[in-house]
């Protein structure tokens, strides 16, 4: 071989290296920032700009971009949908050649990702055209076999249909995998909501994950100022999006504050009340699903057959469906009502009456408690139906025993001028104690025994629930068919001469009672009240304070129905509850007629016609 030939090919051998030279040299010094954006924006379909992006060639290619941003879609709330602080990658080359990426290591800084839909319900995580929901969970065959991922000072936004922000910082997040076979593990330092939050996970292996055939695993712990504390141990079919979950789920807590600061209705004054919960969570598209629900509330066992969110769609609020039975149900200590100065026990708690014109989410709830407490009501066997919708709740059932007595009701809220809420309602007491129900509202004894019943109509307006029950306007017809009077009260009431030799003793039966009641803010009047005895009907004519806990009735028999020695004059009963007067009273003339024409208290039109059905209604039906 001669010498020319021998440089020749010395020329040529050194060819590549010198390339690679200058490869090494120049490529680091070439700016590819506008290359890249301009193929990103077309590949997109929205516009992409990068600060700088430069690559450092070799077996391991180092890649380095700063300022990097991704519009946002066309009426979206911000401009930028994503944009990057820098970020810092080292990428094998020999895969790269071969269609496959290994990212070896990366690190970001100042990622930023704002997630939310359009007016037109268009989400700015889709691009192009919005495909089908596929069948089958995507292609995942060619994601990036990572072995380390670093985010720091990152945050993810997503902004709901009500523009509400739900804010999640990552303060540092890592994700590590030793081999592509092997499981990845994950943690995040952050918060939710400004909740502080530590993440901790074990995930299936990168393979497992490119391969969309596996259900991937996933075994999760997030924990909240060391007393909180979330687990999930399961799996899902499409996990970047979060689809496909389904495992179990733990929730436990010493206090509910972490809880309700990420929920975004966290507050100062937040009670220590304990809660526990486990069961099994599944999401299927737009449908998160949570059954099977055994927990603790406050110590008291609870179960919750299901607890559903659909997310909405076309611009439609998301919607809630809640099911829950509680042993034991305390709400002044769930409110963290203030007790009483001295006292021991929980104040009376007090739920304020809103009710949004466009609420998100959509809510329809089924509650039930074997003990209820709110304010000083201790309830047992109580249920609760109700629906929030846009501008209205409904109250399709509230049912409840208490004070010896059963209640059932039904209602509606709808938005008040001048805030709160306007409440009407029907309400009906069956099973009522006389004896009970008056011990129970610290009335003196009364010398009548048997069981009430009541219909009841309410309108209140307020902007809280008890603001609305000391200001309601309450219209009661409350009867009874069947029980017994002291004979004593019939001499006295119809001034029997024979009271003054003796003193009757013993009960009378009573066949039909009757009470037409209106109140206002407490103040009222009772009109007629009638009881048809089997020794004289009485009747009578109230007005009382409840306020004041003060009354001033008239009452006085009908005289055809009493003995031959009845003087037939009235009684006036005035005074505190506590300690009355009970002296002769005029029986005026406008009074008298007006018993005599059955005129009752103001009622609602149904509640005129049940009043109007009880055979104690009016005199003539008394002389049958």
């Amino acid at each position: 071989m001669g010498r020319r030939t021998k440089v020749i090919l010395g020329i040529l051998a050194g060819i590549p290296v010198l390339a690679l030279a200058a490869a090494v040299l120049v490529v680091p010094m070439v700016e590819l920032g506008p290359m890249a954006a301009g193929h990103a924006t077309a590949a997109l379909g929205r516009p992409v700009t990068i600060g700088s992006l430069r690559v450092s060639p070799g077996l391991s290619l180092g890649v380095e971009v700063r300022e990097a941003r991704l519009a946002n879609i066309d009426g979206g709330s911000r401009p930028a949908m994503a944009e990057v602080g820098s970020l810092n990658a080292t990428l094998d080359l020999l895969p790269l050649l071969r269609g496959e990426v290994v990212l070896r290591r990366a690190a970001i800084d100042g990622f930023t990702l704002y997630l939310e839909r359009a007016a037109d319900w268009r989400a700015n995580w889709h691009f192009g055209e919005r495909p089908a929901a596929p069948a089958t969970p995507p292609d995942r065959s060619g994601l990036p076999m990572v072995h380390d991922l670093r985010l720091a000072r990152s945050e993810i936004v997503f902004r709901t249909s009500s523009g509400k922000e739900l804010r999640a910082r990552l303060d540092s997040t890592a994700v590590t995998a030793t081999a592509p076979d092997q499981p990845a593990r994950m943690t995040v330092s952050g918060s939710y909501g400004g909740v502080p939050v530590a993440l901790e996970a074990v995930l299936g292996s990168i393979a497992t994950l490119r391969d969309a055939s596996i259900p991937f695993p996933i075994e999760m712990r997030a924990t909240s100022r060391a007393e909180t504390v979330v687990e999930f141990l399961g799996t899902a079919t499409d996990p970047l999006n979060v689809d496909g979950a389904e495992g179990r789920i733990r929730v436990s807590a010493a206090t509910p504050e972490a809880i309700l600061g990420m929920a975004g209705a966290g507050g100062t004054d937040v009670p220590p009340v304990p809660v526990a919960l486990a069961g099994q969570v599944m999401r299927n598209g737009d449908l998160w699903r949570l059954t099977a629900v055994e927990g603790t509330l406050d110590g008291a066992p609870f179960t919750a057959p299901v607890i559903e969110l659909t997310e909405g769609s076309r611009g439609r609020p998301d919607a809630v469906v809640v099911a829950f039975e509680f042993t034991r149900l305390d709400v002044n200590r769930i409110l963290g009502a203030r007790p009483p100065s001295g006292s021991q026990e929980s104040g009376d708690a007090d739920l304020p009456l809103i009710v949004p014109e466009m609420p998100d989410p959509l809510l329809r709830a089924d509650l039930a408690a074997q003990e209820l407490i709110y304010a000083r009501l201790h309830a047992r066997d109580a249920r609760l139906k109700a629906e929030m919708a846009p501008g209205r709740i409904t109250v399709e059932t509230l049912a409840l025993a208490a004070f010896g007595a059963r209640f059932d009701a039904s209602g509606e809220l709808l938005p008040a001028r001048g805030g709160g809420a306007a409440v009407t309602a029907a309400a009906r007491m069956t099973q009522g104690d006389i004896d009970t129900l008056r011990r129970a509202f610290r009335l003196p004894a009364l010398p009548l025994a048997g069981r009430l019943e009541a219909h009841a109509a309410v309108a209140a307006e307020a902007a809280t629930l008890n603001a609305a029950t000391a200001g309601a306007r309450i219209s009661v017809v409350a009867a009874m068919t069947s029980g017994s009077i002291a004979r004593e009260v019939i001499e006295m009431a119809s001034t029997d001469v024979r009271a003054l030799f003796r003193t009757s003793r013993g009960m009378t039966r009573v066949s039909c009672l009757l009470a037409a009641v209106d109140v206002r803010a407490g103040r009222g009047e009772a009109s007629p009240v009638r009881i048809r005895a089997g020794t004289g009907t009485i009747s009578g004519l109230a007005s009382f304070d409840l306020n004041r806990e003060w009354l001033d009735l008239v009452i006085g028999s009908q005289r055809e129905t009493t003995h031959f020695f009845a003087l037939d004059i009235p009684v006036r009963v005035s005074g505190s509850f506590s300690n009355p007067d009970i002296l002769p009273a005029q029986w005026s003339r406008s009074a008298r007629a007006r018993m005599e024409s059955g005129a009752t208290a103001p009622l609602p039109p149904d509640l005129r016609d049940t009043a109007r059905r009880n055979p104690c209604y009016s005199d003539r039906s008394s002389r049958r």
